[in-house]
């Protein structure tokens, strides 16, 4: 007999359940296609729910430095993992936008009743309404809804509103200058034209005492934000990549501005997402306290040309790249000290110190984020082939800067003649500059500056012929493609290096010599000057004689394109051999150039040959046409459409003017042709009756007249009688 227990216990077994698997956490970002909800649905797609919670202690926090690069390469990932949160969202501007890899879903609705279902199903909502004022009153209907029907709702559901410091604007200082904290936000004061946003803070507040273990809601007013492709600071990473000389600080720029980097801000709202917390209403800055002309002035050192100017307050509304927000944004005045995030959240800080602190990391997201990559190119070959036509034809299509070895020494010549000039300028006026402000490489470049114009001077007075030697010539260069200008826009290097010496002294690493017995291994290269495209072009020499032949006089003097120099530059060239030639340094450090023959281009300034160079390089990486180009171009399309129209209308209306001759011009032939048949006709008809006619007239016309003047004076009742009768009677041969 089977023992029950034992059966028991196999059906207990079979019965066991599967554990049930955890629903995946659903959050809610309005506006996904804005810089705000962009960056953080793009985080919140690549954490897992309640991460936050977790301390990894230090020997984590030793491994992620250790593994920096390889954490900045994942801040630009936009592919969600697998447990990470599920991001839906709605979108600002719905054409021409492409869901982005970490949403989840697009939310489209035609009502808010619709709207309400889909919030129903989140575990949290975020409403930024930092950017768009018309998302204020959505916020509140959205978190108001959900309060009437939280008798409705199955599980608890956390809303965040995303707000800013600007409803402190107008709060009245502390004693002694002291910052603000989260404490004092009841006596809060906001900004003109952020008193909207202030309401919605304090209704959103209330709305969640109502029942806490169904509806969470907290408030977070942010800094001004930065990182990635840049916010409300953008003007000024783009006026000095633009290479702007100086770049504009509106007003004194002694304001302090309380910031925080977008990753760090996202990284507030998950530990929001994650954990709960007593307070209610969050203030989220960095540490730092920097003031505007501090902040552009690090900007303008680390990306562009190092100088910065102050404007008057109001021109910040004349730059088309500054919205009104921005413009109160940058003009406020304020100091928080946000103890709260730092004491009580788990934050791995991205930028705890702000924008001058992390200069070159902010740097480099913004150029990645906006492709803002600099495109190097530099095109080769002996004298007359077409570097120069080809070379400017490339700088103008992607908008980089051309060099020709004498633009480089006149431009870098005036260059370290103004920044001498203003070094000594400056000493001696004493001006008074903050020195952790002042660029430390300045005084570096002064001394070189000084030390390039003093050889300079040097080798005009020892070498008649002006010929600089190879060690200044590639210092100059250096310096040349080292300025902001090619570094970040890039350049076109018209035919130089000549040598293969020229190009290893001018590319290759200095201070880095090769491992011994490393013999595949290529050489080191300064990975921020060397061309990305290297173009050789080649031709026959007859091909070049008869180029330089057909030159016009007036075209060919005082050039170096003369019969005997043209001479001199060909054999010097064709004596290179391959050896010297400096397409043997792009091959040995593994950037070949691309061999080009333009014997048999017959195309206007080689355009076929500028067009397959473009196909290699692909797309610019630039900011593209600004508005006055985009403005020009669209009417000079409207222009040539116009042009286009009124040739075509021109052309219809001479065809049909040349159509209407044509046919006239047959009408009148076939009408004279027709006239001269029946002239010839008569003519011939003619012709053939007169034996007949001179017969008729002897022989019938005497006796049949009289027959009928007979019949005239008669009237008989038969005419044709009496006429035959006269004739019968009268015949002189009967």
């Amino acid at each position: 007999m089977a023992d029950d227990s034992d059966e028991e216990q196999v059906g207990e077994e079979q019965v066991k359940e599967e554990p049930v698997p955890e629903k995946p956490k659903k959050i809610f970002i309005n506006h996904v296609d804005t810089y705000h909800g962009k960056n953080i649905a793009r985080i919140f797609a690549r954490v897992k729910p309640g991460s936050t919670g977790d301390t990894g202690g230090e020997e984590e926090e030793a491994a992620e430095e250790e593994n920096g690069d390889q954490r900045q390469k994942q801040l630009y990932d936009e592919n969600p993992i697998e447990n990470g949160w599920k991001v839906s969202g709605t979108i600002k501007n719905t054409q021409g936008y492409k869901r982005a890899p970490f949403m989840q879903e697009i939310i489209q609705y035609k009502d808010r009743n619709q709207l309400t279902e889909y919030l129903k199903e989140m575990n949290v909502i975020i409403y930024d309404i930092t950017q768009d004022p018309e998302q204020v009153d959505e916020a509140v209907w959205a978190c108001q809804k959900l309060e009437s029907l939280i008798n409705e709702l199955d599980h608890q559901i956390t809303f965040i509103l995303l707000s800013s410091v600007m409803t402190w604007a107008k709060t009245p200082a502390n004693e002694d200058e002291v910052p603000y904290s989260e404490d004092e936000f009841r006596r809060r004061r906001a900004h003109p034209n952020f008193k909207e946003r202030h309401s919605a803070e304090k209704l959103i507040t209330k709305l969640g005492l109502t029942n806490k273990k169904k509806l969470l809601t907290y408030v977070v007013a942010t800094g001004l934000t930065y990182g990635m492709e840049e916010n409300v600071f953008h003007y000024i990473f783009k006026a000095a990549w633009h290479n702007v000389p100086e770049v504009p600080v509106f007003g004194k720029g002694q304001n302090s501005l309380p910031t925080i980097h977008i990753i760090d801000l996202a990284a507030v709202l998950q530990n929001l997402a994650d954990q709960q917390f007593k307070i209610r209403y969050i203030v989220a800055t960095d540490t730092s306290k920097d003031t505007l002309i501090r902040i552009t002035r690090k900007v303008s050192q680390a990306l562009g040309m190092g100088r910065v100017k102050t404007v008057d307050e109001e021109d910040a509304m004349l730059n088309r790249d500054i919205t009104q927000a921005d413009y109160d944004m940058l003009l406020s005045n304020m100091q928080f000290e946000p103890m709260f995030i730092r004491e009580q959240m788990n934050i791995k800080w991205h930028c705890e110190n702000g924008i001058p602190e992390n200069i070159e990391k902010i740097v480099e997201e913004y150029r990645t984020q906006r492709n803002l990559r600099p495109i190097k190119i530099c095109v080769l070959g002996p004298p007359a082939a077409g570097k120069t036509t080809i070379a400017k034809q490339l700088a103008q299509e992607y908008k980089l800067h051309y060099l020709s070895m004498k633009d480089v020494i006149e431009e870098t010549k005036n260059e370290m003649e103004q920044l001498v000039k203003r070094s000594d300028e400056s000493e001696q006026n004493e001006e008074e500059i903050d020195e952790e402000d002042t660029d430390e490489t300045l005084a570096d470049r002064v001394d070189e500056a000084r030390s390039v114009l003093e050889r300079l001077e040097e080798a005009r007075r020892d070498n008649k012929d002006a010929r600089l030697d190879d060690d200044l010539l590639t210092q100059i260069f250096k310096i040349k493609l080292m300025s902001p200008p090619c570094q970040n826009q890039g350049y076109v290097l018209d035919g130089y290096p000549k040598t293969s010496d020229q190009a290893q002294n001018l590319f290759g690493a200095a201070g880095e010599e090769e491992e011994e017995g490393a013999e595949d291994k290529k050489p080191p290269v300064n990975e921020q000057i060397i061309p990305e495209h290297v173009v050789i072009l080649e031709a026959s020499n007859d091909f070049l004689r008869q180029r330089i032949m057909h030159l016009p006089e007036k075209v060919v003097a005082g050039t170096h394109n003369t019969e005997l120099e043209f001479k001199r530059r060909l054999k010097t060239y064709n004596d290179l051999g391959d050896d010297s030639h400096p397409a043997k340094f792009f091959e040995e450090v593994d950037r070949p150039g691309e061999t080009m023959k333009i014997d048999d281009d017959l195309s206007v300034n080689h355009r076929n040959i500028v067009k397959k160079i473009m196909d290699r390089v692909k797309e610019p990486r630039n900011y593209g046409p600004t508005a006055e180009e985009q403005e020009i171009a669209k009417r000079n399309e409207i222009a040539e459409k116009e042009k286009r129209e009124r040739e075509d209308r021109e052309e219809r209306e001479r065809n049909e003017e040349e159509a209407a001759n044509d046919r006239a011009k047959k009408q009148k032939d076939w009408t004279t042709k027709l006239e001269q048949i029946k002239r010839e006709e008569f003519q011939m008809l003619d012709a053939q009756s007169t034996p007949l006619r001179n017969y008729l007239m002897a022989h019938v016309m005497p006796t049949l007249t009289k027959a009928l003047i007979e019949c005239c004076q008669v009237r008989p009742d038969d005419p044709i009688d009496f006429v035959a009768e006269y004739l019968f009677k009268e015949n002189p041969q009967v």
